[in-house]
């Protein structure tokens, strides 16, 4: 009986491991794609819009020689269309792209 309920234990512990293992990636088009507004090679400073209908709602200034980014506005006017991405995900796409413009 002991070893029953040790057994079951052991099975118990496997299985919870085992779904903590998983991960999900949830893949969706980009309804309002980042332009870049100003790209300076001498600075190497790189300017990144998010825009709907001729309004600007976030500007993201990247400098790639020191990794930083400033970071002016929100997606809160537009965050109907720009579902499942954030802010965040914006920032990070037009942070991976400025250093194909340097390369």
């Amino acid at each position: 009986m002991l070893f029953q309920i040790k057994e079951y234990f052991r099975y118990a512990l496997y299985k919870i491991r085992k779904k903590q293992n998983k991960s999900y990636t949830n893949f969706a088009p980009l309804t309002i794609t980042p332009e870049y507004t100003n790209i300076d090679k001498i600075n190497k400073n790189v300017t990144g819009v998010i825009k709907h209908e001729n309004k600007i709602y976030l500007t993201v200034v990247v400098d790639v020689v020191r990794n930083k980014a400033t970071v002016k506005g929100s997606l809160r006017g537009i965050s109907h269309l720009t579902k499942p991405f954030n802010k965040r995900h914006y920032i990070e796409i037009i942070q991976s792209d400025d250093y194909s413009f340097f390369e």
